[in-house]
C-alpha cells in the first residue's frame, strides 16, 4: 500500500507537472505575436525599381559604344533568340555594358574600344568572310565565347576556324552519348555524371545526347564531356562539350550543344568568365528558399475524394499529416518555409473559409520560424482578378494584420499579378505585397521588378522532381546567383489525378529530392521569401568595380543600403584577409563575400596545395 505521504506527494508532483505543462502552454499562446510578419522590414526607404542598376545609355544599342570597362559585345539579335536573352539575363546581373550587332564586320568598322568578352551566336557569323578578323581580335587578347558552334561540316572545311576552337579531330559527325560528366572546379558543386544507372535515372534523363564527337588539343582544358563506353581519357577522349582553347593571346570558349539556350547559361557564362583571367568577382543573391504553393486551403474542399484516400477530410489532412511533414523535413534540411495559403482552390467551393484555421497556420507556422503568403490560384483556371474578388470578403472579416507580403502567380500569370499590387493595391489585402514568386519569367527576368514597388523572384525547382537538367541549372544558378526557390504544391495533393500525386509519394520524392541536391550549396543562406526579397533588391541596385595592385583587390560598391554578398573566384590564390566584409570558403578557390562597407580591400596569397593539371 502507499501511505498517505508518499501519496500527497505523488499528487502534487503531477499537480506541479500539470501546472506547468499547462504554464508554457499559455506562455506559448501569449507570447506568439502570429498576427505579425517579422520578417517584412519596416523600414519606409525600401529599394524600388527606379534604384535598380543599368547600364550606359548606349548600352544595348546597335553602332554606339558603351563607355566602361566591362563591356561584352554579343554578335546576334538581343530579342530574337534565346541566346539574346541568356546574354543580356547575365550582364544585367553582373553589371556589364552590352552592345549587339548582327555581323562581326559591322561591329568592328564602328568599335570605339576593346571589350572584356565578345559572344558569339555562330548563327551570325560567315566564317568564310569572318575568318580573319577572328583570328585577329584572338591575337589582341580579346576572349571570346562562342554560345554555340556551327554545323560540324563548317568546322570540317575550315581548318582555321577549327585551330582556333582547339578541335584535334572530328571523330564523328554524329554520336550518342551515354550520359554526361560536369568536371570538378567549374560550377559550383562538384564534379558530377548523369549516367542511366537504373530506372529511376531512366525517369530523370532529359539531356540532349545527340552531339558531334569532336576531341580538342592539347591547348584545350574541357569543363564538360560526354561519357560513351567505346571513349577513354587518352587513347580516345570523351567528346568534348565545354571547353576552352588558347589561341595567340586570347582564351576562346566554345559550347557544343543547346546549354546556354536557358536560365542555366547564365551560370555557364560567370564560370567561364572566371577561367579567362587571374580572377572573376561579382555579386550574388545568396538566397535559398521553399516556398509551399496553393496551401493550406482554409476551406474544406474535395471532400469526397479527400475522404476516400485519406480517411479524413482536407483540414485534418492539412493538419495531422502534411505540415507536421513539412517542419520535419524543414528543420532537417535548414531550409525555412514560405507557405502561400489559399483562401480556396475551388471558385465554385460550397463551404465556407474558416478563421479559425487561419489563426491555426499562423500559430503554427510562427512557431516554425515560417513565413506565411498568399496564393490566389484556382483548379478552373480563373483570373486573378476574379479570385481577388471572392476572397476579399473573407479578408474583411478575418481582420488579419499580418504583412503578406508574397504573392504567387502559376504559369501565365505573372503580368495579371503584377497589375494586382503596387499602386493599384492600395486599400485592398493585397497592398502588403512586395514580391511575386512566380514559375512565369518569360517576359521578365528570373529576378527582375514586375512593377515599381514589387520584384519578381522565379522558382528554380520543383520539389517534387529533380531531372539531370534540373540539377545541371541548379548548380549552374548556385554559381551564377548564390539563389534558389524550390517549389512544393499542395493543389496536387488537394486535387489528385492518380497516385502518384498521393502525398505519400510526393512526400518521399521531395524529401529524398530536397535533402540529397542541395546539399553542395549549405553555404548560402537559408530564408524566407521576404528575406529574399530584400536581398534582390539590393543584388539589383548595386554597382562595383574592381582593380588589382600585386596581391590586393579593391572593390569598390555603389548603390549598398545594407549587406551585399560577392563571389570571388580564382586560380590557385587564398584569401588571407578582407576588410569592409567577411569571407566563407565555398569550394577550393571560391569565396563567398559579405561585404557592409563600400570600399573593400580583399588580400590573396598563393595557395599552399599542389595543383596538377590533366
Amino acid at each position: 500500500m502507499i501511505s498517505r505521504r508518499n501519496y500527497m506527494t505523488i499528487v502534487t508532483m503531477m499537480a506541479v507537472i500539470f501546472f506547468l505543462f499547462m504554464l508554457c502552454g499559455v506562455a506559448r499562446d501569449y507570447l506568439n505575436d502570429y498576427d505579425t510578419n517579422g520578417y517584412v522590414s519596416t523600414d519606409e526607404e525600401v529599394l524600388t525599381q527606379s534604384d535598380v542598376w543599368s547600364a550606359d545609355e548606349a548600352a544595348g544599342t546597335s553602332g554606339e559604344a558603351a563607355d566602361t570597362a566591362d563591356l561584352a559585345v554579343y554578335l546576334g539579335d538581343l530579342r530574337g533568340d534565346t541566346l539574346g536573352k541568356t546574354v543580356q539575363e547575365w550582364c544585367f546581373y553582373t553589371k556589364r555594358d552590352l552592345i549587339s550587332y548582327q555581323s562581326l564586320s559591322s561591329w568592328y568598322a564602328r568599335r570605339e574600344e576593346t571589350p572584356e568578352v565578345l559572344l558569339l551566336n555562330s548563327e551570325y557569323l560567315d566564317f568564310d568572310t569572318d575568318m580573319e578578323l577572328l583570328l585577329e581580335l584572338a591575337e589582341e587578347g580579346i576572349t571570346m565565347i562562342f554560345c554555340n558552334l556551327p554545323d560540324v561540316t563548317v568546322i570540317q572545311q575550315n581548318e582555321d576556324l577549327a585551330e582556333l576552337l582547339g578541335i584535334r579531330l572530328i571523330y564523328a559527325f554524329n554520336c550518342t552519348l551515354d550520359g554526361v560528366q560536369l568536371f570538378d572546379g567549374f560550377l559550383i558543386g562538384g564534379r558530377v555524371e548523369y549516367t542511366v544507372e537504373n530506372e529511376e535515372d531512366e525517369e530523370r534523363q532529359d539531356l540532349d545526347l545527340e552531339v558531334p564527337w569532336y576531341q580538342t588539343g592539347s591547348r584545350t582544358k574541357v569543363y564538360m564531356a560526354g561519357m560513351l563506353e567505346e571513349a577513354d581519357s587518352e587513347e580516345n577522349p570523351y567528346p568534348a562539350l565545354i571547353w576552352r582553347s588558347s589561341y595567340g593571346n586570347a582564351y576562346v570558349f566554345a559550347v557544343n550543344g543547346d546549354y546556354l539556350e536557358s536560365t542555366a547559361g547564365i551560370g555557364f557564362l560567370s564560370a567561364m568568365m572566371s577561367e579567362a583571367g587571374t580572377y572573376e568577382i561579382y555579386p550574388v543573391v545568396n538566397a535559398q528558399n521553399l516556398t509551399i504553393v496553393n496551401g493550406p486551403s482554409l476551406t474544406s474542399e474535395n471532400e469526397t475524394q479527400i475522404q476516400e484516400v485519406y480517411s479524413r477530410d482536407s483540414r485534418k489532412l492539412y493538419r495531422d499529416i502534411i505540415f507536421p511533414g513539412l517542419s520535419a523535413i524543414s528543420q532537417d534540411s535548414g531550409f525555412v518555409m514560405t507557405s502561400l495559403l489559399s483562401v480556396r482552390t475551388a471558385s465554385d467551393s460550397l463551404a465556407e473559409p474558416s478563421l479559425d484555421d487561419l489563426t491555426y497556420y499562423l500559430k503554427f507556422l510562427k512557431e516554425q520560424d515560417a513565413e506565411v503568403g498568399l496564393s490566389l490560384w484556382r483548379t478552373d483556371s480563373s483570373s486573378l482578378a476574379d479570385a481577388v474578388g471572392q476572397d476579399t470578403a473573407f479578408w474583411v472579416s478575418a481582420g488579419s494584420s499580418y504583412a503578406y507580403s508574397v504573392l504567387y502567380a502559376g504559369d501565365g500569370q505573372l503580368s495579371e499579378a503584377a497589375s494586382l499590387t503596387g499602386e493599384a493595391a492600395a486599400g485592398t489585402y493585397l497592398e502588403n505585397v512586395r514580391t511575386i514568386v512566380t514559375t512565369d519569367t518569360e517576359d521578365f527576368y528570373l529576378l527582375d521588378y514586375a512593377n515599381e514597388t514589387t520584384t519578381v523572384q522565379g522558382i528554380t525547382n520543383d520539389a517534387y522532381t529533380h531531372t539531370f537538367s534540373d540539377d545541371l541549372e541548379l548548380r549552374a544558378l548556385e554559381t551564377a546567383l548564390g539563389y534558389s526557390t524550390v517549389s512544393l504544391d499542395l493543389g496536387r495533393v488537394l486535387w489528385p489525378e492518380d497516385e502518384d500525386d498521393y502525398w505519400e509519394n510526393l512526400y518521399e520524392d521531395f524529401s529524398s529530392i530536397i535533402g540529397t541536391y542541395w546539399k553542395p550549396f549549405s553555404d548560402y543562406d537559408y530564408t524566407t521569401l521576404s528575406e529574399s526579397d530584400e536581398r534582390v533588391r539590393q543584388f539589383l541596385a548595386l554597382d562595383f568595380s574592381d582593380e588589382r595592385t600585386d596581391d590586393t583587390i579593391s572593390l569598390t560598391v555603389e548603390g549598398l543600403t545594407g549587406t551585399a554578398w560577392f563571389l570571388l573566384r580564382t586560380n590557385g590564390e587564398e584569401i588571407a584577409s578582407v576588410t569592409g566584409g567577411s569571407f566563407t570558403e565555398i569550394e577550393k578557390d571560391i569565396y563567398l563575400l559579405e561585404i557592409d562597407e563600400q570600399n573593400v580591400e580583399i588580400e590573396l596569397e598563393k595557395s599552399t596545395e599542389l595543383y596538377y593539371y590533366e
